[in-house]
């Protein structure tokens, strides 16, 4: 007799209000209390505080005037990141495929009924057992493929299950709002909600020839994924969509030399956490927020990705040079690197690779002192204008916004 081939099965795990979570298990007198994480802007934000209307990205000074019994903690990156790889190690106690990001994970479950049950006892066991352990909520999504779990589990939170029966893919999926398909984004939301499609249904009808010649490749991409199809495999490696690191100054400065300097160390620590994960990225975007509200923000994009910071930080200041346009001093500035792949090695003409060379030996020297010293045992570049305006540990200087790789 023929054997039945085997379903398809993957567990999508989502840290619920991840930085403001983790407070509240180590203090349970916050348990009922609106709790946020961020210095100068939220960045995570508890049930209990989003009933407030406040949410991620929202002025602390606005989140006061909105929610003046909120508590604000300026939180502890260290303790977050040990929280995440205690849960991901329990993820590893039921798949070997996991793949994890700052603060969600894939889980491959094809094959693991018969060691543990039905999909959806495992993910009823693993909110239990994360529960218990680390007194965390946790919204699990089971479906057929990564982007119908990610989806289970949006309708299921906060603190729930979301479980999709084979053969509803498609159903389900064509209920959520256009935006929410993994692949659309800002970009792409904006021109198809410009064309009246607001769910993912509508997107069906439109031809697939229409959606490559609107998207090139990625249309054919985001014609399967509407459908309910994905064959993006769970693999076990940390590869973020995004690196954004910024910070809020302790005093508003239109001091071109603490900006610059800041915009230097942000996206030289965001350039080394590319070489840590042994990855690449295209895009640069900056941003900056005004002291007197308002914001600017621009992405430009390299020839080539790469994990070294001179290009990286090159970009970002012609991008400051362009949107930094007020006489006005800045409350904020930060950096987002995207576009992020594998790293497969630069492929420059020769008389780009002897510099290249010189400045990836340079990075290399300086990741092993600081490996082994601290990073603050360097201060490189631009940064070196920061001294004496910010203080120092040895993680490097103390920022006010909470740095997230995602």
């Amino acid at each position: 007799m023929r054997e039945k081939p085997t379903r398809s099965w993957v567990m999508h795990v989502d840290f619920d209000s991840f930085f403001a979570s983790v407070e509240k298990a180590l203090n349970p007198k916050l348990m009922d209390r609106p709790v946020i994480v961020g210095a100068g802007v939220i960045a995570s934000c508890c049930y209990v505080a989003r009933a407030h209307g406040l949410h991620n990205g929202m002025p602390l000074s606005r989140a006061r005037r909105l929610c003046p019994d909120v508590v604000i903690l300026e939180g502890s990156q260290p303790t977050y990141r040990a929280v995440a790889l205690k849960i991901f190690d329990l993820l590893r106690e039921v798949s070997p495929n996991v793949e994890t990001f700052l603060d969600d994970a894939y889980v491959e479950l094809t094959g693991t009924e018969r060691l543990y049950g039905a999909p959806i006892q495992i993910g009823d066991w693993l909110r239990k057992r994360v529960r218990a352990e680390t007194g965390l909520p946790l919204t699990v999504g089971i479906g057929s493929s990564r982007m119908v779990a990610r989806l289970a589990g949006k309708g299921a939170k906060p603190d729930g299950l979301g479980y999709v029966p084979p053969g509803d893919e498609s159903d389900f999926v064509g209920r959520f709002p256009i935006r929410d398909l993994p692949g659309v984004g800002f970009r792409y939301g904006d021109i198809l909600e410009r064309l009246r499609i607001r769910t993912i249904a509508d997107l069906r009808n439109m031809p697939l020839e229409a959606l490559t010649d609107l998207f090139h490749s990625h249309g054919e991409i985001l014609y399967r994924r509407c459908r309910g199809e994905d064959t993006a495999v769970v693999e076990e490696r940390e590869v973020p969509k995004s690196i954004s690191r910024e910070s809020s100054f302790h005093v508003n400065t239109a001091d071109r030399k603490e900006i610059d300097g800041m915009l230097f160390y942000l996206s030289e620590r965001a350039a080394r956490t590319l070489r840590q994960l042994g990855l690449e990225a295209r895009t640069v975007r900056t941003r900056v927020r005004y002291g007197g509200g308002g914001s600017e923000a621009m992405a430009r994009s390299l020839t080539v990705p790469t994990d070294q910071h001179a290009p990286l930080f090159e970009k970002a200041l012609t991008i400051l040079d362009r949107i930094y346009g007020r006489r006005e001093a800045l409350h904020l500035v930060g950096v987002t690197l995207s576009g992020i792949r594998m790293a497969n090695g630069r492929q420059l003409d020769l008389l780009a690779q002897d510099e290249a060379d010189r400045e990836e030996h340079l990075n290399d020297a300086l990741d092993e002192v600081r490996d082994r010293f601290g990073y603050s045992a360097v201060v490189a570049g631009k940064s070196l204008d920061l001294l004496g305006k910010l203080e120092q540990n040895d993680y490097g200087f103390v920022l006010r916004t909470p740095s997230l790789t995602k």
